[in-house]
């Protein structure tokens, strides 16, 4: 037993750094959701949207992972090669295989209600309500059901290591599938099938942004440039499917003003004619006994004035329309939509981690057989996938103006919440 003590104690040591650093995690992680949770619960901008209830979705599953998970792995990082107890590991197996498939999912509805509201807007679309129930069902419940066999089959596994500073082999217990199910064809089946869920929903987000960079890519071709350009000032708008039926009514308004002002240039010599709004005073009649001379200025002044008033139509037309582009292309001057971005990155963060985890997941039966640098390199990358339980509010700090307004009226909001009631 002393020599496992030792054993461990070194290894211990060489990964402080990384134990430090998700320590850091829970921290940022822990924090982090429950501003996000309290913003997007009292924010008003939020309400009866989807953006609402998957930003509410990632955040409990990244503050469950924060506030359980990561702690349990900075404990086995301190008892690596002496882990006793089996209630703990069966715990950790099974926030570990539900953390990957609710995130997994999640993300999929997003790709999925993304995909829909972008490529396919007059189709019917997923409301708040049908969001929040794929949310509960998919990201929690299923994601149970799929974890409990990962930690029925994790326990403790006893090992022998060399311990090549004293030349000695030592016996070690480790948190791992237990050996009854190390080569059994249930544990192969469930093996692949968590690794074939997470490949499938990869790929599948992976080709839904793709064709949704390419729709984005050809509005942006079919809108002219002053319109692009007017509509840059809104930072936070969004491409939707109220986005189209917008553009469709400016488009077919947009017609009939053209026709319009095509014929009222067209008929400039009949003063009867012209449009209403823009009618302008007729002259008086020439009286009899007035100069030729006379009665042509009085005909230049009508065509001046009717000209004029034709003129002020194309520029209210012009005006109409470009309101009517700010308000519905929502695009910017060439930016990316930015709900579509903030889930375009988060999932491809989510990909990046979760590949190089399924890769290295290859080389866990050779941990008893590292030395104490390849031991420590290891686990620095194989747990990366707890990045994604803190970017999130970053990036919604980044991407969203909304999000970080809120942010700093968010004291104020919560004393209010106290002093009337919290749910009054």
């Amino acid at each position: 037993m002393e020599g496992q003590h030792e054993l461990n104690a070194r290894y211990a040591r060489s990964l402080l750094p990384v134990t430090i650093t998700f320590g850091v995690f829970t921290v940022v992680g822990v924090v982090g959701n429950i501003i996000v949770l309290l913003v997007f619960a009292l924010g008003r901008a939020y309400r009866n949207n989807n953006f609402r209830v998957f930003v509410i979705s990632l955040a409990i599953i990244d503050l469950l992972t924060s506030a359980f998970l990561i702690p349990a792995e900075i404990i086995k990082h301190r008892n690596f090669f002496s882990f006793g107890n089996i209630a703990m590991c069966k715990i950790k197996c099974l926030f570990n295989v539900w953390a990957a498939c609710a995130a997994a999912l999640s993300l999929l509805i997003i790709s999925i209600d993304r995909y829909r509201k972008v490529c396919q807007p007059l189709r019917k679309q997923i409301g708040p309500q049908l969001a929040m129930r794929l949310c509960v069902f998919l990201s929690f419940f299923v994601s149970i059901i799929l974890s409990v066999p990962g930690a029925v089959m994790c326990g403790i596994k006893r090992a022998n290591m060399t311990d090549m500073y004293v030349n000695q082999t030592t016996t070690v217990f480790v948190c791992e599938t237990e050996d009854r199910f190390k080569d059994h064809i249930l544990r192969t089946l469930y093996k692949y099938n968590f690794i074939l869920l997470l490949v499938g929903v990869s790929i599948a987000c992976i080709v839904m942004y793709i064709l949704i960079g390419l729709q984005i890519a050809r509005h942006w071709g079919s809108v002219p440039t002053n319109f692009r350009k007017d509509s840059g000032k809104d930072q936070n708008s969004d491409f939707t499917s109220e986005t189209f039926g917008k553009m469709k009514s400016g488009s077919d308004n947009r017609e009939k003003s053209d026709s319009k002002v095509s014929i009222s240039t067209n008929i400039t010599d009949s003063p009867t004619n012209s449009p209403s709004p823009s009618k302008p005073k007729r002259p008086p009649l020439v009286r009899q006994g007035t100069s030729v001379d006379d009665e042509k200025a009085a005909k230049k002044r009508l065509v001046k004035q009717l000209s004029a008033a034709s003129a002020g139509s194309r520029d209210d037309g012009t005006a109409r329309r470009r309101n009517m582009s700010r308000s519905a292309s929502g695009f910017g001057l060439r930016k990316f939509p930015y709900k579509t971005l903030i889930w375009f990155i988060l999932t491809l963060v989510f990909i990046i981690t979760y590949i190089l985890y399924l890769g290295l997941s290859t080389k866990t039966s050779q941990l008893t057989k590292m030395d104490v640098p390849q031991f420590t390199l290891f686990q620095s990358f194989y747990r990366l996938y707890f990045i994604n339980n803190i970017i999130n509010p970053i990036v919604y700090a980044l991407l969203d103006k909304n999000f970080r307004k809120a942010t700093r009226t968010l004291g104020p909001r919560i004393k209010q919440r106290f002093r009337d009631g919290w749910f009054n």
